[in-house]
């Protein structure tokens, strides 16, 4: 009785080539997709929000997206980082696609929190020491004097002389905690003059602050100080003075202004 002969190497092979074409299929589909994609998915308009500085015109500039670039391959860290570079007042921003041809740029702008001389008159910074413009009068800023920013520009970070480093430190860490407090707008000028000790004008008071320490504390300190005071009749409603904070014991000591 003849054998009869198997016919499995076709079989497997038919197999293996079965797998590469759904490979290729997937591989094809994706390169469709991708291709799609590119051609479909074009920017035709741009919306700002959260500007106030800036008009949306300038940031869209700034951003420098034109209409037509592709929504899906958009380097959007490089964006945020010309339009930051190109507008100082901008602290972060943030790309947001519209399917399928919009885009929103969302940004957070700085406030001027300060104002430093400079061999080249005086500037404008944010609380965290970024160079913000020239201060030509307009803004209201805390007026900071025994402090010069050194090589000063637009965009960049306030340096100072090797001098006053720890000086340019406590500031910095002065005008953050403001922010903080929400009490950048009740203070008018910061006297770093004195060699231990930093003045800061408070609406009708005068705060003497340590050089270096728990700053949020200090003004925590201050604000209680001051609303206890005034509750107890202390402190006279309307009555001007200077309020030292440079006691180790935890407390604050009130000194009106002579009449």
């Amino acid at each position: 009785m003849a054998r009869q002969r198997r016919h499995s190497r076709p079989s497997r092979r038919r197999g293996r080539f079965s797998g590469l074409y759904k490979v290729l299929s997937i591989l094809l589909a994706a390169a469709a997709l991708v291709a799609a994609c590119i051609v479909f998915f074009r920017v035709n308009s741009i919306d700002v929000a959260g500007n106030v500085r800036y008009t949306a015109e300038e940031i869209i500039e700034a951003s420098g997206i034109q209409q037509g670039d592709n929504l899906i391959i958009l380097p959007a860290m490089r964006v945020s980082a010309l339009i930051q570079t190109k507008l100082p007042y901008v602290e972060r921003v943030a790309i947001q696609p519209i399917y399928p041809d919009g885009l929103i740029i969302k940004v957070t702008e700085r406030v001027a929190a300060a104002s430093v001389d400079s061999a080249e008159g005086r500037w404008l910074i944010s609380a965290q020491g970024k160079l913000l413009e020239k201060d030509n009068g307009t803004i209201q800023a805390i007026q900071i004097t025994g402090l010069t920013a050194v090589g000063a520009y637009a965009g960049g970070i306030l340096q100072a002389s090797e001098e006053e480093q720890l000086t340019l430190e406590y500031v910095r860490e002065l005008l953050v905690a403001l922010e903080h407090q929400g009490m950048l707008a009740q203070c008018t000028a910061l006297d770093c003059t004195a060699a231990t000790s930093m003045t800061l004008n408070y609406g009708i008071y005068r705060l003497r602050l340590p050089r270096g320490g728990d700053y949020n504390y200090y003004i925590q300190l201050a604000q209680s100080a001051l609303t206890r005071g005034l509750e107890d009749g202390k402190i006279l409603e309307g009555q001007s003075g200077l309020l030292d904070l440079t006691v180790t014991d935890g407390r604050a000591r009130f000194r009106p202004d002579a009449d």
